[in-house]
Protein backbone atom coordinates (compact mmCIF):
# COMPACT_ATOMS: atom_id res chain seq x y z
CA UNK A 1 0.00 0.00 0.00
CA UNK A 2 1.38 3.44 -0.97
CA UNK A 3 1.72 5.76 2.29
CA UNK A 4 -0.19 8.60 2.53
CA UNK A 5 0.53 12.13 1.85
CA UNK A 6 0.00 14.45 4.66
CA UNK A 7 -0.71 18.04 3.54
CA UNK A 8 0.08 19.92 6.52
CA UNK A 9 -2.65 21.79 8.53
CA UNK A 10 -3.66 25.65 7.66
CA UNK A 11 -2.17 27.54 11.09
CA UNK A 12 -5.39 29.48 11.16
CA UNK A 13 -7.54 26.27 10.66
CA UNK A 14 -5.11 24.79 13.65
CA UNK A 15 -6.13 27.30 15.66
CA UNK A 16 -9.80 27.23 15.10
CA UNK A 17 -9.70 23.89 15.80
CA UNK A 18 -7.89 24.21 19.23
CA UNK A 19 -10.57 27.53 19.86
CA UNK A 20 -13.27 25.33 19.04
CA UNK A 21 -12.65 22.09 20.83
CA UNK A 22 -12.09 24.24 23.66
CA UNK A 23 -15.26 26.12 23.57
CA UNK A 24 -17.37 22.93 23.28
CA UNK A 25 -15.65 19.94 24.76
CA UNK A 26 -13.27 21.35 27.31
CA UNK A 27 -10.09 23.95 27.35
CA UNK A 28 -7.33 22.11 25.84
CA UNK A 29 -5.29 20.30 27.08
CA UNK A 30 -7.36 18.04 28.91
CA UNK A 31 -7.80 14.29 30.25
CA UNK A 32 -10.70 12.17 28.41
CA UNK A 33 -10.41 8.12 28.98
CA UNK A 34 -6.65 8.17 30.49
CA UNK A 35 -5.47 9.96 27.15
CA UNK A 36 -3.86 13.65 27.31
CA UNK A 37 -6.01 15.48 24.39
CA UNK A 38 -3.70 18.16 22.95
CA UNK A 39 -3.11 20.45 19.88
CA UNK A 40 -0.76 18.53 18.52
CA UNK A 41 -2.88 14.93 18.87
CA UNK A 42 -6.01 16.52 17.02
CA UNK A 43 -3.88 17.88 14.47
CA UNK A 44 -1.98 15.08 13.38
CA UNK A 45 -5.69 12.79 13.49
CA UNK A 46 -7.17 15.47 11.35
CA UNK A 47 -4.77 15.18 8.93
CA UNK A 48 -4.51 11.39 8.89
CA UNK A 49 -8.21 11.77 7.81
CA UNK A 50 -7.85 14.80 5.16
CA UNK A 51 -4.64 12.44 3.44
CA UNK A 52 -7.91 9.90 2.66
CA UNK A 53 -9.72 10.18 -1.09
CA UNK A 54 -13.15 9.88 1.56
CA UNK A 55 -11.64 11.69 4.27
CA UNK A 56 -12.96 8.44 6.18
CA UNK A 57 -10.98 6.21 8.44
CA UNK A 58 -12.03 3.29 10.48
CA UNK A 59 -11.08 3.70 14.20
CA UNK A 60 -8.99 0.42 14.54
CA UNK A 61 -7.42 -2.13 12.34
CA UNK A 62 -8.62 -5.67 12.80
CA UNK A 63 -6.30 -8.17 13.85
CA UNK A 64 -5.34 -11.72 12.13
CA UNK A 65 -7.91 -10.35 9.16
CA UNK A 66 -8.08 -13.03 6.37
CA UNK A 67 -7.63 -10.00 4.49
CA UNK A 68 -5.34 -7.25 4.86
CA UNK A 69 -7.29 -4.45 5.68
CA UNK A 70 -6.91 -0.73 5.02
CA UNK A 71 -4.79 0.90 7.93
CA UNK A 72 -7.09 2.36 10.24
CA UNK A 73 -6.80 5.67 12.33
CA UNK A 74 -4.95 3.90 15.29
CA UNK A 75 -2.07 2.94 13.34
CA UNK A 76 -1.93 6.19 11.68
CA UNK A 77 -1.67 7.36 14.83
CA UNK A 78 0.80 5.08 16.05
CA UNK A 79 2.86 5.42 13.54
CA UNK A 80 3.27 9.43 13.50
CA UNK A 81 2.82 10.23 17.61
CA UNK A 82 3.62 6.20 18.55
CA UNK A 83 1.04 6.38 20.77
CA UNK A 84 -1.13 3.26 21.50
CA UNK A 85 -3.53 3.57 18.74
CA UNK A 86 -6.04 1.88 19.94
CA UNK A 87 -6.47 3.65 23.03
CA UNK A 88 -6.39 6.82 21.48
CA UNK A 89 -8.37 6.72 18.41
CA UNK A 90 -11.74 6.21 19.97
CA UNK A 91 -11.07 9.12 22.28
CA UNK A 92 -9.77 11.40 19.08
CA UNK A 93 -12.93 10.19 17.77
CA UNK A 94 -15.21 11.55 20.75
CA UNK A 95 -13.98 15.03 20.88
CA UNK A 96 -13.31 15.63 17.03
CA UNK A 97 -17.30 14.97 16.96
CA UNK A 98 -18.86 16.06 20.13
CA UNK A 99 -17.01 19.84 18.73
CA UNK A 100 -18.81 19.35 15.38
CA UNK A 101 -15.61 18.91 13.37
CA UNK A 102 -16.06 14.80 12.16
CA UNK A 103 -18.88 12.82 12.26
CA UNK A 104 -19.18 9.20 13.32
CA UNK A 105 -19.92 6.46 10.35
CA UNK A 106 -19.30 2.93 9.07
CA UNK A 107 -17.36 1.32 6.86
CA UNK A 108 -18.00 -1.48 4.47
CA UNK A 109 -14.96 -3.38 2.82
CA UNK A 110 -14.73 -6.44 0.71
CA UNK A 111 -13.73 -9.51 2.58
CA UNK A 112 -15.83 -7.79 6.34
CA UNK A 113 -18.63 -9.19 6.55
CA UNK A 114 -19.70 -6.68 9.22
CA UNK A 115 -19.06 -2.71 8.80
CA UNK A 116 -16.61 -1.44 11.06
CA UNK A 117 -16.91 1.83 13.17
CA UNK A 118 -15.11 4.74 11.47
CA UNK A 119 -14.96 8.65 11.02
CA UNK A 120 -15.15 11.30 8.49
CA UNK A 121 -14.00 14.41 8.71
CA UNK A 122 -16.58 16.99 7.30
CA UNK A 123 -16.09 19.26 4.62
CA UNK A 124 -15.44 22.36 6.15
CA UNK A 125 -13.09 21.36 7.76
CA UNK A 126 -10.80 19.74 5.02
CA UNK A 127 -7.94 21.49 2.93
CA UNK A 128 -5.80 20.58 0.07
CA UNK A 129 -1.83 21.27 -1.07
CA UNK A 130 -2.67 24.52 -2.80
CA UNK A 131 -4.14 25.94 0.00
CA UNK A 132 -2.38 29.55 0.42
CA UNK A 133 -2.32 29.84 4.22
CA UNK A 134 0.82 29.28 7.00
CA UNK A 135 0.94 25.46 7.69
CA UNK A 136 1.55 23.95 10.64
CA UNK A 137 4.21 21.48 10.95
CA UNK A 138 3.08 18.43 13.26
CA UNK A 139 4.67 15.25 14.34
CA UNK A 140 5.50 13.02 10.95
CA UNK A 141 5.12 15.87 9.03
CA UNK A 142 8.45 15.94 6.28
CA UNK A 143 8.41 20.12 6.40
CA UNK A 144 11.49 21.08 7.74
CA UNK A 145 11.23 23.02 10.82
CA UNK A 146 11.12 26.95 10.12
CA UNK A 147 12.34 29.50 12.79
CA UNK A 148 8.76 29.90 13.52
CA UNK A 149 7.18 26.81 14.27
CA UNK A 150 6.69 26.55 17.65
CA UNK A 151 3.92 29.20 16.97
CA UNK A 152 2.13 26.72 15.86
CA UNK A 153 0.60 26.41 19.38
CA UNK A 154 0.90 29.70 21.95
CA UNK A 155 2.23 27.77 25.44
CA UNK A 156 0.42 29.97 27.65
CA UNK A 157 -3.45 29.25 26.42
CA UNK A 158 -2.34 25.91 24.47
CA UNK A 159 -5.57 27.40 22.47
CA UNK A 160 -4.70 30.23 20.27
CA UNK A 161 -1.55 30.66 17.32
CA UNK A 162 1.69 33.16 17.40
CA UNK A 163 1.09 35.76 15.02
CA UNK A 164 4.48 37.60 14.08
CA UNK A 165 3.72 41.21 14.88
CA UNK A 166 5.92 44.68 13.13
CA UNK A 167 5.86 48.28 13.44
CA UNK A 168 4.58 48.13 17.11
CA UNK A 169 6.40 48.64 20.25
CA UNK A 170 5.62 47.46 23.91
CA UNK A 171 5.68 49.87 26.39
CA UNK A 172 8.13 49.23 28.92
CA UNK A 173 10.28 46.54 27.18
CA UNK A 174 13.56 47.79 24.88
CA UNK A 175 13.27 48.73 21.09
CA UNK A 176 12.96 45.23 19.18
CA UNK A 177 12.01 44.44 15.12
CA UNK A 178 9.04 42.27 16.18
CA UNK A 179 7.63 40.70 18.81
CA UNK A 180 5.36 37.29 18.97
CA UNK A 181 1.58 37.96 20.21
CA UNK A 182 -0.91 35.01 20.61
CA UNK A 183 -4.91 34.95 18.50
CA UNK A 184 -6.68 34.16 21.76
CA UNK A 185 -5.17 35.16 24.78
CA UNK A 186 -2.72 38.18 24.02
CA UNK A 187 0.03 36.44 25.44
CA UNK A 188 3.26 38.43 24.15
CA UNK A 189 7.10 37.19 23.84
CA UNK A 190 9.83 39.00 22.26
CA UNK A 191 13.37 37.98 20.52
CA UNK A 192 16.77 37.53 22.80
CA UNK A 193 19.24 36.47 20.04
CA UNK A 194 18.28 33.24 19.13
CA UNK A 195 15.83 32.55 21.74
CA UNK A 196 12.10 34.07 22.79
CA UNK A 197 11.20 35.89 26.16
CA UNK A 198 7.30 35.60 27.86
CA UNK A 199 6.67 39.59 28.44
CA UNK A 200 2.99 39.14 29.23
CA UNK A 201 0.83 36.26 30.28
CA UNK A 202 -2.98 36.37 30.09
CA UNK A 203 -3.76 35.67 33.40
CA UNK A 204 -1.51 37.27 36.09
CA UNK A 205 -2.77 34.77 38.82
CA UNK A 206 -2.46 31.72 36.94
CA UNK A 207 0.56 30.12 39.26
CA UNK A 208 2.75 27.75 36.20
CA UNK A 209 3.13 31.29 34.13
CA UNK A 210 3.67 33.77 36.33
CA UNK A 211 6.94 31.43 37.30
CA UNK A 212 7.57 31.62 33.48
CA UNK A 213 7.02 34.97 33.23
CA UNK A 214 10.12 36.80 32.30
CA UNK A 215 11.92 33.51 31.33
CA UNK A 216 13.93 33.03 28.15
CA UNK A 217 13.94 29.87 26.40
CA UNK A 218 14.50 28.54 22.93
CA UNK A 219 11.54 27.72 20.36
CA UNK A 220 12.21 23.66 20.95
CA UNK A 221 11.40 24.28 25.10
CA UNK A 222 8.43 27.01 24.45
CA UNK A 223 6.65 24.03 21.81
CA UNK A 224 7.28 21.60 24.22
CA UNK A 225 5.78 23.52 26.72
CA UNK A 226 2.46 23.84 24.44
CA UNK A 227 1.64 20.20 24.23
CA UNK A 228 2.54 19.77 27.40
CA UNK A 229 5.56 17.83 27.46
CA UNK A 230 8.99 17.72 28.50
CA UNK A 231 11.18 18.95 25.75
CA UNK A 232 11.19 15.62 23.41
CA UNK A 233 8.61 14.19 25.21
CA UNK A 234 4.79 12.56 23.92
CA UNK A 235 1.65 13.21 25.52
CA UNK A 236 1.11 11.91 28.75
CA UNK A 237 -1.25 8.93 28.34
CA UNK A 238 -2.70 8.08 31.83
CA UNK A 239 -2.42 4.00 32.71
CA UNK A 240 -5.46 2.22 32.86
CA UNK A 241 -7.02 2.55 36.38
CA UNK A 242 -8.50 -0.89 37.74
CA UNK A 243 -12.55 -0.46 38.07
CA UNK A 244 -13.96 -0.56 41.70
CA UNK A 245 -16.88 -2.49 40.38
CA UNK A 246 -17.15 -5.73 38.34
CA UNK A 247 -20.13 -3.71 36.18
CA UNK A 248 -18.56 -1.45 33.71
CA UNK A 249 -19.42 1.95 33.33
CA UNK A 250 -19.56 3.18 29.91
CA UNK A 251 -21.72 0.23 28.89
CA UNK A 252 -24.90 -1.60 30.68
CA UNK A 253 -24.03 -5.47 32.22
CA UNK A 254 -27.45 -6.71 30.65
CA UNK A 255 -30.36 -5.38 29.11
CA UNK A 256 -33.27 -5.85 31.62
CA UNK A 257 -37.07 -6.41 30.76
CA UNK A 258 -39.36 -3.20 31.69
CA UNK A 259 -42.77 -3.83 32.19
CA UNK A 260 -45.80 -1.71 31.85
CA UNK A 261 -45.77 0.31 35.22
CA UNK A 262 -42.43 0.95 35.57
CA UNK A 263 -40.88 -1.55 36.85
CA UNK A 264 -38.23 -4.44 35.87
CA UNK A 265 -38.67 -8.13 35.56
CA UNK A 266 -35.32 -10.15 36.58
CA UNK A 267 -35.51 -14.07 36.55
CA UNK A 268 -34.16 -15.50 39.82
CA UNK A 269 -34.07 -19.39 40.78
CA UNK A 270 -37.20 -19.92 38.23
CA UNK A 271 -39.27 -17.34 39.49
CA UNK A 272 -39.09 -13.67 38.40
CA UNK A 273 -38.43 -10.76 40.54
CA UNK A 274 -39.93 -7.34 40.40
CA UNK A 275 -38.05 -4.24 40.94
CA UNK A 276 -40.48 -1.55 41.95
CA UNK A 277 -38.98 2.28 40.38
CA UNK A 278 -37.99 4.38 43.42
CA UNK A 279 -38.97 8.04 42.75
CA UNK A 280 -35.86 10.86 42.77
CA UNK A 281 -36.20 14.24 43.82
CA UNK A 282 -33.27 16.77 42.35
CA UNK A 283 -32.09 19.97 44.01
CA UNK A 284 -30.10 22.01 41.74
CA UNK A 285 -28.30 21.26 38.50
CA UNK A 286 -24.55 19.54 38.56
CA UNK A 287 -21.33 20.81 39.34
CA UNK A 288 -17.75 20.08 38.57
CA UNK A 289 -15.06 20.49 40.42
CA UNK A 290 -16.43 19.52 43.75
CA UNK A 291 -12.99 18.27 44.67
CA UNK A 292 -11.96 21.31 44.67
CA UNK A 293 -13.57 22.73 48.14
CA UNK A 294 -11.82 19.86 50.41
CA UNK A 295 -10.25 21.49 53.50
CA UNK A 296 -7.64 18.87 54.22
CA UNK A 297 -4.52 19.91 54.42
CA UNK A 298 -2.24 18.35 51.66
CA UNK A 299 0.31 17.32 54.32
CA UNK A 300 -2.39 15.36 55.98
CA UNK A 301 -3.26 13.84 52.83
CA UNK A 302 0.34 12.32 52.52
CA UNK A 303 0.34 10.90 55.87
CA UNK A 304 -2.49 8.33 54.71
CA UNK A 305 -1.38 4.99 53.41
CA UNK A 306 -3.34 5.67 50.57
CA UNK A 307 -1.07 8.90 49.35
CA UNK A 308 2.60 7.16 50.19
CA UNK A 309 3.53 6.79 46.79
CA UNK A 310 2.64 10.22 45.92
CA UNK A 311 5.08 11.77 48.91
CA UNK A 312 8.15 11.93 46.56
CA UNK A 313 6.56 13.61 43.68
CA UNK A 314 5.09 16.21 45.93
CA UNK A 315 8.15 16.58 48.46
CA UNK A 316 10.43 17.46 44.73
CA UNK A 317 7.86 19.39 43.21
CA UNK A 318 5.15 20.77 44.96
CA UNK A 319 6.43 21.22 48.42
CA UNK A 320 5.32 24.81 49.01
CA UNK A 321 1.42 23.40 48.63
CA UNK A 322 2.03 21.17 51.42
CA UNK A 323 0.30 23.48 54.27
CA UNK A 324 -2.71 24.24 51.54
CA UNK A 325 -5.75 22.76 51.36
CA UNK A 326 -5.92 20.10 49.11
CA UNK A 327 -8.99 21.26 47.38
CA UNK A 328 -7.26 24.45 46.55
CA UNK A 329 -3.90 23.03 45.94
CA UNK A 330 -5.86 20.50 43.32
CA UNK A 331 -7.92 23.18 42.07
CA UNK A 332 -5.05 25.11 40.88
CA UNK A 333 -3.16 22.11 39.17
CA UNK A 334 -6.75 21.53 37.56
CA UNK A 335 -6.71 24.94 36.45
CA UNK A 336 -3.01 25.18 34.65
CA UNK A 337 -3.82 21.91 32.89
CA UNK A 338 -1.36 20.08 35.75
CA UNK A 339 -2.83 16.07 35.26
CA UNK A 340 -1.13 15.06 38.44
CA UNK A 341 -4.07 16.67 40.13
CA UNK A 342 -6.12 13.17 39.04
CA UNK A 343 -3.48 11.27 41.02
CA UNK A 344 -5.11 12.56 44.60
CA UNK A 345 -8.92 11.29 43.29
CA UNK A 346 -10.85 8.29 43.01
CA UNK A 347 -11.53 6.71 39.70
CA UNK A 348 -14.80 9.15 39.41
CA UNK A 349 -13.37 11.77 41.74
CA UNK A 350 -13.55 14.53 38.69
CA UNK A 351 -17.35 14.12 37.64
CA UNK A 352 -20.14 16.22 37.64
CA UNK A 353 -22.22 15.83 40.44
CA UNK A 354 -25.70 16.55 41.90
CA UNK A 355 -27.84 16.00 44.84
CA UNK A 356 -30.77 13.90 44.95
CA UNK A 357 -33.28 12.30 47.81
CA UNK A 358 -35.99 9.33 47.32
CA UNK A 359 -39.64 10.39 47.51
CA UNK A 360 -41.17 9.28 50.62
CA UNK A 361 -43.15 5.81 50.25
CA UNK A 362 -44.43 2.99 52.15
CA UNK A 363 -41.25 0.80 51.06
CA UNK A 364 -38.79 3.82 52.20
CA UNK A 365 -38.32 2.33 55.38
CA UNK A 366 -37.49 -1.45 54.38
CA UNK A 367 -34.47 -3.35 53.14
CA UNK A 368 -33.61 -4.96 49.77
CA UNK A 369 -31.56 -5.04 46.63
CA UNK A 370 -31.38 -1.85 44.56
CA UNK A 371 -30.30 -1.49 40.71
CA UNK A 372 -29.27 1.45 39.24
CA UNK A 373 -30.71 0.87 35.26
CA UNK A 374 -29.25 3.63 32.65
CA UNK A 375 -31.57 3.13 29.30
CA UNK A 376 -32.73 -0.34 30.53
CA UNK A 377 -29.27 -0.98 31.09
CA UNK A 378 -28.18 -2.58 34.27
CA UNK A 379 -25.30 -0.24 36.00
CA UNK A 380 -25.22 -1.29 39.56
CA UNK A 381 -26.74 -3.53 42.09
CA UNK A 382 -26.42 -3.32 45.67
CA UNK A 383 -27.56 -4.35 49.19
CA UNK A 384 -29.63 -2.25 51.40
CA UNK A 385 -28.73 -3.17 54.73
CA UNK A 386 -30.37 -0.66 56.42
CA UNK A 387 -32.96 1.27 54.35
CA UNK A 388 -33.81 2.15 51.15
CA UNK A 389 -33.90 5.93 52.71
CA UNK A 390 -30.85 5.29 54.06
CA UNK A 391 -28.98 4.33 50.73
CA UNK A 392 -30.27 6.28 48.62
CA UNK A 393 -30.30 9.70 50.72
CA UNK A 394 -27.55 9.42 52.80
CA UNK A 395 -24.67 7.11 50.76
CA UNK A 396 -25.87 7.60 46.69
CA UNK A 397 -27.72 11.21 46.80
CA UNK A 398 -25.20 13.86 48.57
CA UNK A 399 -21.27 13.89 48.23
CA UNK A 400 -19.18 15.79 50.07
CA UNK A 401 -15.63 17.16 48.64
CA UNK A 402 -13.55 14.43 50.54
CA UNK A 403 -15.69 12.17 48.65
CA UNK A 404 -13.72 12.40 45.88
CA UNK A 405 -10.63 11.96 47.13
CA UNK A 406 -8.63 8.92 46.41
CA UNK A 407 -9.02 6.82 49.70
CA UNK A 408 -12.56 7.31 49.40
CA UNK A 409 -15.61 5.06 47.78
CA UNK A 410 -15.29 5.57 44.20
CA UNK A 411 -19.17 4.11 43.34
CA UNK A 412 -20.48 6.60 45.36
CA UNK A 413 -19.24 9.14 43.20
CA UNK A 414 -20.19 6.64 39.92
CA UNK A 415 -23.37 6.00 40.66
CA UNK A 416 -24.63 9.87 41.73
CA UNK A 417 -22.81 10.90 38.65
CA UNK A 418 -24.72 8.95 36.30
CA UNK A 419 -28.11 9.24 37.92
CA UNK A 420 -27.44 13.15 38.44
CA UNK A 421 -25.96 13.66 34.28
CA UNK A 422 -28.79 10.81 33.07
CA UNK A 423 -32.46 11.74 34.35
CA UNK A 424 -34.21 11.15 31.94
CA UNK A 425 -32.86 8.03 30.94
CA UNK A 426 -31.78 6.70 34.68
CA UNK A 427 -33.54 5.27 37.54
CA UNK A 428 -32.82 3.74 40.86
CA UNK A 429 -35.18 0.27 41.24
CA UNK A 430 -35.78 -1.56 44.50
CA UNK A 431 -36.71 -5.29 45.30
CA UNK A 432 -38.03 -5.11 48.99
CA UNK A 433 -36.56 -7.77 51.12
CA UNK A 434 -36.05 -8.91 55.08
CA UNK A 435 -33.65 -11.74 54.47
CA UNK A 436 -29.71 -10.56 54.33
CA UNK A 437 -29.39 -14.68 53.12
CA UNK A 438 -31.56 -14.04 50.00
CA UNK A 439 -30.41 -10.36 49.18
CA UNK A 440 -26.57 -11.61 49.09
CA UNK A 441 -28.07 -14.92 46.68
CA UNK A 442 -30.06 -12.18 44.93
CA UNK A 443 -27.03 -10.04 43.55
CA UNK A 444 -24.48 -13.16 43.56
CA UNK A 445 -27.33 -14.37 40.50
CA UNK A 446 -27.15 -10.77 39.50
CA UNK A 447 -23.50 -10.54 38.90
CA UNK A 448 -23.20 -13.93 37.73
CA UNK A 449 -25.09 -13.23 34.95
CA UNK A 450 -22.97 -10.20 34.38
CA UNK A 451 -19.90 -12.14 34.28
CA UNK A 452 -21.14 -15.09 31.69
Amino acid sequence: MTAPQYFPIPSEMFALVNDTVSRKVSRLPFLRGGVMVNGELLGVAMECLNAEFKKTLALTTPQNALVIPDDGLDRCIEARLHLPGKTVSPVVAEVLCAAGIAESTQILERGFPHPRKGIRLLGPWTWHTASPAPQVNLAGTDADASPFSWTSVCPVCRTGILNRVTGKQLFGIPHTEFYIECSHCGAKFIPVGTQFRLVSIASIRDPLWKKNLDKTFPPETWAALARGTSPGGNPILRKPEKKPDSLPVAAPAFTLTQLKDGSFAVPFQGKTLYFRPVKLNFSGGVKEDLFARSKTLVQDLLERPAYEHLRSPVNAKYSRYLPMAAGLFLGQLKERHDPFYREFLNTYGDEKYGTFRIEETRDSDRKGVLIVVVKKGLYHVADCRETIRKMANDTFGRLLPDDCLLDRDSTRCRINAVLCNNKADAGVYLYACESGDEREQIINSIRERVSA
